[in-house]
C-alpha cells in the first residue's frame, strides 16, 4: 500500500512540475500573432535576433536566457483624417498636400497594410523593437504621398478618373518604399479631398466660365442646326412633291398600261371565240353533209332493196298489199256468192299475188 501511495504522490509531483515548467519556460503565441525571440546570452543559440518568424502555438522561453517580441500578423489600418473622434491620433490628423500652383489641398487617406508574413524577425532587426514599424509607415506614407498627389492641379483633384490614377501610381510606389522594410501594403484609399474657401470659390469662377463659354458654344450650334433644320424640311418637302408627281405619273402610265393589256385580252378572247365558233359550224357543216349523205346513201340503198324486192313474189304481195289498203270498202257492194272472204288465196290471187305452189308448177 505505501508502495501505491508514495507512486501517487510522484506522480502528482511530476504533473505539477511538468505543468509548472510549461508555464514558467514557455510562451504561447496567439491566433493573429507572430514573435521573434532574442537570445539574450547565446546560450542555446547565437547571441541576438533568431533568424526566424514563430507562428502561433508553444514555444520555448528560458527565463532571463530568452526574451520575445510579439507582433500583430493581421492586417492593420493607418488613418490619416481631419475628423478628431476618428484616426490613430487624437484630433485633426488629415495629411496636407500642396498641389501645384501653390495651393493646399487637404486629404482623408486610409492604409492597409501587414507585416510580411515570415519576415518580422528582419523587420525587427531593421526597425527596432516594438511599434516603431509603425511610425515608418506613418511616415514613408505622408511622404509617398505628398510627392506623388502633389503632382496634381486643385481642379485634377475633383476628376475622379485623374484621383484615382495618381492613387494608384502613389499605391504602387508606397508598395516599393514599404517592402523595404518587410511590410506589405495592401490598400491605399483617399476618402476625402477638401480645399480652402478661396480655392473652391476660384474653382467655382473658373467652372462657371466655362460653363458659360459652352452655354455660348451650343447656343450658337443651336442657331446653325435650326438653319440646318429648316434647309432639311425644305429638301424634304421638295422631295415629297417630287415623288407624289413621280407616283402621279408612274400611276397614269400603268393605268394606260393596264387598259392597252385589258383591251389585248378582249380582242383575243373574241377572236378565240369567233375561230372556235367558226371551227364549231364547220364541224356541225360536216357533220350534217355527211348525215344527209348517209341518209341518201341509206335511202337509195332502201330503194334499190324495194325495188329488188318488187321484182319478186314478194313484190307482187306488197303491190297486192298497197292495192288493198287504198280500196274504200264503204262505198262497193260485193256478192258474197261469187267471193268469199274467208279463201284467202283467192281474195290475193285477185289482188295479184302469185301463190308460191302456182309457181312452182
Amino acid at each position: 500500500m505505501k508502495a501505491v501511495k508514495y507512486i501517487s504522490i510522484a506522480i502528482i509531483l511530476g504533473i505539477i512540475g511538468f505543468w509548472t515548467f510549461i508555464m514558467v519556460c514557455t510562451i504561447k503565441i496567439p491566433m493573429g500573432k507572430v514573435g521573434v525571440r532574442i537570445n539574450e546570452y547565446g546560450v542555446f543559440d547565437e547571441k541576438g535576433v533568431e533568424d526566424r518568424t514563430f507562428t502561433p502555438g508553444w514555444h520555448r522561453d528560458f527565463g532571463p536566457i530568452d526574451s520575445w517580441i510579439i507582433y500583430d500578423s493581421t492586417v492593420q489600418t493607418l488613418e490619416l483624417t481631419k475628423d478628431p473622434n476618428f484616426g490613430d491620433r487624437a484630433g485633426v490628423d488629415d495629411l496636407k498636400i500642396q498641389a501645384k500652383g501653390g495651393l493646399t489641398v487637404s486629404c482623408d487617406i486610409t492604409l492597409k497594410y501587414r507585416i510580411a508574413p515570415g519576415a518580422a524577425h528582419l523587420m525587427l532587426k531593421e526597425l527596432g523593437a516594438g511599434d516603431k514599424y509603425k511610425t515608418t509607415v506613418r511616415t514613408q506614407t505622408e511622404n509617398t504621398c505628398i510627392a506623388v498627389l502633389g503632382q496634381m492641379t486643385p481642379q485634377e483633384f475633383y476628376k475622379p478618373t485623374r484621383r484615382l490614377e495618381v492613387t494608384t501610381q502613389a499605391q504602387k510606389q508606397l508598395t516599393e518604399d514599404l517592402g523595404k522594410h518587410h511590410i506589405e501594403v495592401i490598400d491605399l484609399l483617399i476618402r476625402d479631398v477638401t480645399f480652402s474657401d478661396q480655392l473652391e470659390e476660384k474653382i467655382l469662377r473658373e467652372k462657371i466660365a466655362t460653363q458659360e463659354v459652352l452655354l455660348n458654344k451650343f447656343e450658337n450650334l443651336a442657331e446653325l442646326e435650326k438653319g440646318k433644320v429648316a434647309e432639311i424640311e425644305a429638301q424634304t418637302k421638295k422631295m415629297v412633291a417630287i415623288i407624289k408627281q413621280e407616283m402621279n405619273s408612274e400611276k397614269v402610265t400603268l393605268q394606260a398600261k393596264t387598259t392597252a393589256e385589258i383591251a389585248k385580252i378582249d380582242a383575243n378572247a373574241k377572236l378565240y371565240s369567233t375561230k372556235k365558233e367558226a371551227e364549231a359550224d364547220l364541224i356541225a357543216a360536216q357533220s350534217k353533209a355527211k348525215g344527209d349523205l348517209l341518209i341518201k346513201k341509206a335511202e337509195a340503198e332502201g330503194e334499190k332493196l324495194r325495188n329488188d324486192a318488187m321484182k319478186g313474189v314478194g313484190g307482187s304481195t306488197i303491190v297486192a298489199l298497197e292495192a288493198a289498203r287504198n280500196i274504200n270498202l264503204s262505198n262497193i257492194t260485193v256478192s258474197t256468192v261469187e267471193i268469199d272472204f274467208l279463201d284467202l288465196n283467192k281474195m290475193a290471187e285477185k289482188f295479184g299475188v302469185k301463190l308460191k305452189d302456182k309457181e312452182d308448177k
